[in-house]
């Protein structure tokens, strides 16, 4: 492997890792926006008691549903005045009429967003919609933000994988025609056309083989001595060997049809007519007469 080879390596190594980089950063900033979701509870306030063992046994077993936490109504006033520091006694609360209180919490994924309209589905089914305190304005604003996140981190995706995809392929190409300028005018033996072949079949494999994995496994690494949750998707990998993959596609048969083109350059294929007479070829080489 020569120096200009190695630091094309080293260059694709350092590019998918930026990619992985980046793509974690964007991942975290989508990871901030789920868990300031998942505060956002849903409150449901019973006045009929009855009621509450059916819409307990129906919101559990929805995934990624983290918590249902059912309080009586005499619980849920004492935290109430313990939270806000309230200037009544127990007796005073008595006096109220006050509902039971259902505090559904989710967790921080994507799942959550799907599941929360079957929880208030089957809220509704049981209770009126003004009992019912889903944070609305507050969980729309961040649902939009999140929108907005996640289109983001598609665009850059899709934009970084082309940008990486071309580089792949011309500083392959580069570094070949850099190989071809140097080898102009020298006389190759048939050892050194194989040893050339066999020379390029080994740089397609080490560009397709080397910088991703090498990348890939310092990013989990790295997330794993530093204790880091796995942010980026699955997904972002295959669509980085999905450029490597198509990179080095393009850069084989690119190569393979410019050596074609080369060979027929320098052994040109002179076309005979079979029917006209056969004529004395001379030699361009052979000395003219003076």
């Amino acid at each position: 492997m020569t120096t200009r080879f190695f630091l094309v390596i080293v260059m694709l190594v350092a590019l998918f890792g930026a990619w992985q980089y980046l793509g974690y950063e964007h991942a975290l900033s989508t990871q901030s926006k789920l868990d300031a979701i998942s505060k956002l509870s849903v409150y449901a306030y019973i006045a009929d008691s009855t009621k509450v063992q059916s819409i307990l046994t129906e919101i559990k077993p929805i995934p990624a549903v983290r918590s249902v936490i059912y309080e009586t109504a005499s619980e849920a006033a004492n935290e109430l005045v313990t939270a806000y520091d309230l200037p009544l006694s127990e007796e005073m609360i008595a006096d109220y009429k006050l509902p039971a209180v259902i505090t559904i919490s989710f967790e921080p994924n994507i799942q959550a967003l799907k599941s929360k309209p079957l929880v208030l589905d089957i809220l509704r089914s049981h209770i009126s919609e003004a009992d019912i305190d889903s944070q609305a304005t507050a969980y729309n604003s961040l649902l939009d933000e999140l929108k907005v996140l996640n289109r983001r981190s598609i665009v850059f995706h899709i934009f970084t994988s082309i940008v990486l995809l071309l580089i792949f392929v011309f500083s392959r190409l580069s570094y070949e025609l850099h190989t071809l300028l140097l080898s102009k005018g020298k006389h190759h033996t048939v050892v050194d056309i194989i040893r050339h072949h066999k020379q390029g079949v080994e740089h397609t494999w080490s560009m397709l083989l080397i910088p991703l994995p090498i990348s890939i496994a310092g990013y989990f690494g790295f997330i794993y001595l530093q204790h880091l949750p796995m942010l980026v998707p699955y997904w972002v990998f295959l669509a980085q060997l999905a450029a490597a993959f198509i990179g080095t596609l393009i850069t084989h048969f690119t190569l393979h049809t410019f050596e074609h083109e080369v060979a027929l350059a320098e052994r040109p294929v002179q076309i005979i007519n079979p029917n006209a007479a056969p004529t004395l070829v001379e030699s361009e080489d052979e000395t003219q007469p003076s």
